[in-house]
């Protein structure tokens, strides 16, 4: 049962005395019943049918159309009670201009002439500002935000009404009491014309908040379905996204299992291990070199001192890369001096033993002072004694790795590299869209229990509104 509530409305004060006072009318109660038996929905005078063959059942589209026809017909009844309204204060205003024009052509009787200028300046501002007022132009009420800007107009009319006939109060009672009776008859009418209003927008917020919550209500329901909805459609992407990646790892890892199975691919894998054999062992050479030299390195760091750049080059190859004393192809070494009485110079291993043999006669003969010069000379008849198989060794190493080199495929160990990186992006590809896929279907099943509790306000809101309980449709899926 729906009674209008009434409010008193607080009018600007006048200055003449209490405003009219006007009884009010409660309209009359609205009853809702269910009635589950029915196929319309029934409010007030106006009955609502559903576009569904099933009479219980509603999508969400019918059920805002039912709300919004609903809040239609109260919004056309608020508009209809506020027309008449507009109409007498249109007309109000009428007689308000008609009294400002009389007053603007009156001449005011002042006792005291000293007074007469004030006064008259006071009769042009009142009648200026009431045929102002008098002209103004209000909008017909016929929406909402229509009526809501004739309510706030006509509150903000009483107001500067308030304050004019407030400001010029001792001119209407004093020197224009003719027409005192006569404004005040239109302000009262003015403000019976406001309070109507306002018990009218009133009784129409109270009668469609049900109806507008409702339909906020079902609003929210579509939103989080359509949410869903898409959702739904991106986790289906998703999954077929997964069923590619998968099919395209499967394919990846058979025509990687292809290649490596491949004669040429055994082949060449035996090919590298040789090869890291063999380099191991060349670094292993190359260790073993520097550990032979490095008792030496004393006497040829000073050896070094006051020599040409070219020898102090040679000697610095000597501390730290002797191994590239028996490198032939070896451009950045320079050999030693030219054999007399020809044009060929010696190999790059014989200027370097020379080298060795003049530093150790250095020692030998006191040029160089060495702590222990004995064991430096021992070194050094170590490694001159050793370069022959050094030579050798550094030989076989080196045409060893040429060797496998050659034999080395590089066009199927790039094809199965290739894959190899294709598959592990693949692997990642995958496992990420496996993490998002779980993401997704947590966000889903949550969406879902919201929906599962809108739909439920979403009927309740339905039931009180209309008066009938639907069931409202959602996909079987959701």
């Amino acid at each position: 049962m729906l009674w209008l509530e009434q409010k008193r409305i607080v009018s600007p004060p006048l200055s003449f005395g209490s405003l009219f006072k006007r009884k009010e009318k409660k309209l009359p109660q609205q009853n809702l019943p269910l009635q589950p038996d029915s196929s319309r929905a029934e409010v007030g005078m106006k009955t609502y049918e559903a576009k569904t063959g099933n009479e219980n059942m509603l999508s969400i589209s019918d059920a805002l159309d039912i709300l919004r026809k609903m809040e239609d017909e109260k919004v056309g009844d608020m508009s209809r009670g506020l027309i008449p309204i507009k109409q007498s204060l249109e007309n109000t205003l009428l007689s308000v201009g008609k009294l400002a024009e009389e007053m603007e052509n009156e001449k005011v009787k002042v006792e005291e002439e000293k007074f007469k200028p004030s006064v008259e300046s006071s009769r042009r501002i009142l009648a200026s500002s009431l045929k102002k007022e008098a002209s103004s132009d209000y909008p017909t009420p016929t929406t909402i935000p229509e009526a809501l800007k004739f309510k706030e107009s006509l509150q903000s009319l009483m107001e500067r009404f308030g304050d004019v006939s407030g400001s010029h109060s001792k001119l209407l009672t004093t020197f224009m009491k003719k027409h005192t009776g006569k404004i005040k008859g239109e302000f009262d009418v003015i403000s019976s014309l406001e309070k109507r209003t306002n018990k009218i927008m009133t009784y129409f917020e109270e009668d469609r908040r049900p109806v507008a919550e409702c339909i906020a209500v079902i609003n929210k329901t579509s939103q989080i379905l359509g949410a869903l909805q898409q959702q739904e459609n991106e986790l289906k992407r998703v999954k077929e996204e997964i069923s590619r990646l998968e099919v395209e790892g499967q394919d990846l890892g058979k025509k990687l299992a292809e290649v490596e199975r491949s004669p040429d691919f055994e082949s060449t894998s035996k090919t590298i291990k040789e090869m890291m054999l063999a380099e191991w062992e060349q670094k292993e050479f190359h260790k073993y070199l520097i550990d032979l030299f490095s008792p030496v390195s004393r006497a040829l760091t000073k050896y070094s001192y006051g020599t040409s750049k070219a020898t102090s080059s040679k000697l610095q190859v000597l501390m730290d890369s002797p191994w590239k004393i028996f490198d032939h192809d070896r451009g950045s070494i320079e050999d030693t001096k030219p054999v007399q009485n020809g044009t060929s110079q010696a190999s790059p291993l014989e200027s370097f033993k020379s080298l060795i043999v003049e530093v150790r006669k250095a020692v030998a003969t006191g040029k160089i002072t060495l702590k222990d010069s004995q064991k430096t000379i021992k070194s050094f008849d170590l490694i001159i004694k050793s370069l022959p198989d050094l030579e050798r060794r550094s030989e076989l190493i080196a045409n060893k790795l040429e060797s496998l080199e050659q034999r080395k495929d590089d066009s199927v160990i790039a094809q199965a590299e290739t894959l190899k990186i294709k598959l592990k992006e693949n692997k990642t590809s995958l496992e990420n869209h496996m993490l998002y896929l779980e993401r997704v279907e947590n966000e889903i099943t949550g969406k879902k229990n919201n929906l599962q509790q809108a739909v439920k306000d979403s009927e309740r809101c339905l039931s009180e509104v209309t008066g009938r309980y639907y069931t409202l449709m959602v996909p079987r899926s959701f």
